[in-house]
């Protein structure tokens, strides 16, 4: 882990497993890594790339959480949610945001306690197009691949836009509608 580590932190590109799929991922505040990601997934520059987050509380530094984008976080994080916000700041690089919002994902994987200082810029490990990636097995050029095994999920993640005192579905992924019953969810 620490090598990836080290790659990451270096401006490297690299595979790494999720419980949902396998994600590509890099720094979320550098440009020439987010430029490599774009161009490895063959990925349209209008589509902004998710932002891998330690927890609710780096969350917060780069979001407005209203109450119920807490309580989704609380309920589900580490897990296979992403939860697009209002941004708070500017500060990674502008793939990050889409127009005001920024989307945010706290995987629950070990490897995600070793990046707590940096997001990550994270996206489904496939050519654009293509099916997500259930395995380390890849012919996307990367520095560098952690292979964790099969994907235990399969699904990538469920997407929220939590907006204005509205939540609203944006992609069905891995958390079902009973898992989400308690919320009063809207479709887009």
């Amino acid at each position: 882990m620490k090598r990836i580590a080290d790659i990451i932190q270096s401006g490297g590109v690299v595979i790494l497993p999720t419980e949902t799929v396998y994600g590509i991922a890099a720094r979320a505040d550098d440009a020439a890594a987010i430029a490599r990601i774009y161009d490895i997934k063959g990925r349209s520059f209008d589509k902004a790339l998710a932002v891998c987050v330690s927890g609710v509380k780096q969350a917060q530094t780069l979001a407005a959480f209203n109450a119920d984008a807490i309580s989704l976080a609380s309920a589900f994080w580490p897990g296979p949610l992403t939860l697009v916000l209002p941004a708070k700041t500017k500060s990674l690089h502008d793939k990050c945001y889409q127009g005001e919002t920024i989307a945010l994902r706290c995987p629950d994987i070990d490897w995600r306690a070793h990046f707590t200082e940096t997001p990550l810029a994270l996206t489904s490990a496939n050519r654009s197009g293509e099916a997500d990636a259930l395995t380390a097995e890849t012919d996307l050029t990367v520095d560098a691949v952690l292979d964790g095994g099969r994907a235990a999920g399969g699904i990538p993640s469920t997407i929220l836009s939590v907006a204005d005192n509205k939540i609203t579905l944006l992609r069905e992924g891995a958390l079902g509608a009973d898992k989400l019953a308690a919320y009063d969810i809207g479709l887009p």
